[in-house]
């Protein structure tokens, strides 16, 4: 299993400046709890990653209850809203609306620079290697306006990629990309865009109630030795692990599902995929935690994590994050899969 290490040449801030971020986050607050937390619209279930309904509480955000599985220690909100109610938030609340027209705008080529060249970079290599012969793919995910301008605009790009995300007459109007088909889809719909060789499922994970909706879709839509991209948070990750429901990166409904490295490999191999790459190649866990402790110097922390984060150098905490990408300890999450 191949896993990939990243150095880091950005810090966060520059793709989510502070101000827009607390302005998100507060409109996503609210909303979140006067629209998605009404306890008679919630569904219980059980955990995303394993299946396990063994589980306890964690904590509270935007009033939403996140619990903890038994089993695989994946987070997750539930009962949770439906999917119904999740696209239609995403679709129509001041909050996502905030994220597309000033958030997203205001970062788009750090982005474009940063992020999205260099994960359509990783992606056209990854299939040069695993699929030289690829040529059809699917998008089922969130945020890809910028990815399907990379990808296909490329040296060796794709000859088609359907979006099927159930925004992406939104999130990817005025695209103009030949090979590029926009295709608002519900996940179990699928069907009527496969069979394809590539399904792409970046940010989408974290922010749905049916997971599994995801891998069955690509499993029962890839050819054989198809490939299924996936990004995602893991609360395996040192700075979710450390801050807990103090983390500035826990929110619903973009993070309803924090599913462990246990919980991912277990999800993946119910459906049948190989498990070709799982990379945690995060840069910003520790710099997270510190700026987190430094806002916040009551919040109980181990006393080592304390002392190696505010009295140590640079070069120790480069090679401390270098460490939890090489054991899969960072909270960003890669993964390859194919189909057996």
């Amino acid at each position: 299993m191949k896993i990939t290490v990243y150095d880091q040449d950005f810090q966060e801030p520059e793709i989510k400046p502070k101000a827009s971020l607390d302005q998100y986050c507060k409109l996503m607050d609210r909303e979140v709890s006067l629209t998605l937390a009404s306890p008679e619209r919630l569904i219980s279930r059980e955990c995303p990653g394993c299946h396990s309904q063994q589980r306890r509480p964690a904590f509270d955000k935007s009033g939403l209850s996140y619990v903890e599985c038994a089993h695989c220690k994946s987070v997750y909100v539930s009962p949770c809203p439906s999917d119904d109610a999740l696209t239609a938030f995403y679709r129509d609340s001041a909050a996502a609306t905030f994220w597309r027209v000033r958030l997203w705008e205001e970062t788009r080529e750090v982005r474009r620079q940063k992020l999205y060249r260099p994960l359509a970079e990783w992606i056209l290599n990854t299939v040069d290697r695993y699929l030289p012969n690829a040529n059809r793919a699917i998008d089922v995910g969130y945020h890809s306006k910028l990815l399907l301008e990379e990808l296909m605009l490329g040296s060796k790009p794709l000859s088609s990629i359907v979006v099927t995300n159930a925004i992406a007459d939104i999130e990817c109007s005025g695209i103009e990309v030949a090979g590029v088909q926009i295709c608002p889809t519900v996940l179990t719909e699928l069907k009527r865009y496969v069979p394809v060789d590539i399904v792409f499922a970046f940010d989408i994970l974290p922010c749905i109630a049916d997971v599994d909706a995801v891998f069955s879709g690509a499993q029962s839509g890839l050819t054989i030795g198809g490939l299924l991209f996936v990004n995602t948070i893991s609360i395996s990750g040192f700075d979710l692990r450390v801050l807990w429901e103090h983390s500035p990166i826990i929110y619903p409904p973009d993070r309803l599902n924090l599913l462990s490295v246990e919980g991912l490999e277990n999800l993946s191999k119910r459906h049948g995929f190989e498990i070709l790459e799982f990379s945690t190649p995060g840069t910003f866990d520790v710099e997270i935690v510190k700026r987190t402790l430094q806002r916040k110097p009551e919040l109980t922390c181990d006393r080592f994590i304390r002392y190696l984060l505010m009295e140590r150098d640079d070069q120790a905490l480069r090679k401390f994050q270098e460490y939890l990408q090489e054991h899969r300890l960072s909270s960003y999450v890669r993964l390859v899969l194919r189909k057996c």
